[in-house]
């Protein structure tokens, strides 16, 4: 939908956020005649109501949509405001770090809840997200809770010091297989520069994941939706959080886990590690962690922290 609005109205640049944003086709229409579209930072998943903000945080390579159920599920009096993942908007050309990425989130929320009470909930990478951004807030705002949704640590196929065996020939197999790979891919440019930024333990660990793979190198970016775009934006950010070294910061934080994740011993962050104040902690039973954030267990579960009874620290 993106290309082809971009190609409808040239000098133009729509954002998922804008799409969203814009609900309907002919409110969507009137910001690209008026020209006010590609600033957009934000997805109000709801805009009105007299409770605090809900700041939500995005997953890898989705767009804050997910959250809609559990807003349905929130009520009309909670406010909800969403992330757009970066690596869904230009923003992502000039992200070197965590920080870079969290900073810019940060600064919208000190902006609009500076003084008043406000929630963060970040689903998989979202809540080292809302974690770094709690830390860089700090005393600025009023937290009630950081909310973590089924957040694990870097995959261990690529954690630092998980060095892959492989044999000369095999290292020398997988090397011409990338090689040929990459003369023939479009993205060839940003995949180079990504080479480029990696360490020899990293790029060893690209070359087992590329022999362990089911499927070949995909071949069809850089489209936002191509499978070779989310391989990209994969590796990227494993090279991101491998660089980023979480700083203790004593949050009020809530921990929901999804029951499958437990039962296959996924590495989830211990949030006790950086906070002294972790308050709960919640197994939804009998989901995953891609169905967590559409489940009415977790959708209850959550919506009753925020309810004042229930709460801390004013929310």
């Amino acid at each position: 939908m993106l290309t082809a609005l971009g190609a409808a109205f040239p000098g133009r640049s729509p954002t998922i956020a804008d799409i969203f944003n814009n609900q309907t086709v002919a409110t969507l229409a009137a910001s690209l005649i008026a020209d006010a579209v590609g600033t957009a930072q934000v997805v109000r998943l709801r805009a009105t109501g007299d409770r605090p903000m809900l700041y939500c945080f995005p997953g890898l390579m989705v767009n804050t949509r997910e959250y809609a159920p559990l807003v349905r599920r929130l009520g009309p009096d909670q406010p909800v405001t969403g992330f757009v993942c970066y690596s869904l908007t230009d923003a992502r050309k000039s992200v070197v770090s965590v920080e870079d990425i969290t900073a810019r989130y940060a600064e919208i929320i000190e902006k609009e809840s500076a003084g008043r009470p406000c929630a963060m909930l970040g689903w998989s990478w979202g809540g080292v997200l809302a974690y770094e951004a709690a830390r860089m807030l700090g005393s600025r705002i009023d937290l009630g809770f950081v909310g973590m949704l089924d957040v694990c640590d870097i995959d261990v196929s690529f954690a630092v010091g998980a060095l892959p065996v492989l044999t000369p020939e095999h290292r020398r197999r997988l090397q011409d297989n990338v090689a040929s790979w990459l003369e023939r891919s479009p993205m060839r440019a940003d995949w180079e520069d990504l080479f480029r930024r990696m360490d020899p333990e990293l790029h060893e660990q690209f070359l087992a994941y590329v022999a362990a793979a089911p499927d070949p190198l995909p071949l069809d970016g850089p489209g936002v939706g191509s499978k070779e775009y989310e391989l990209w934006t994969f590796v990227d950010n494993t090279l991101l959080y491998r660089r980023y070294r979480a700083q203790p910061f004593d949050c009020p934080i809530r921990v929901w886990l999804a029951g499958n994740s437990v039962e296959r011993g996924l590495n989830h962050v211990d949030w006790q590690r950086y906070s002294r104040r972790v308050e709960q902690v919640t197994v939804i039973p009998g989901v995953t962690h891609r169905e967590i954030v559409d489940s009415a267990a977790f959708h209850d579960s959550f919506a009753a922290s925020l309810r004042p009874e229930g709460a801390r620290d004013g929310l």
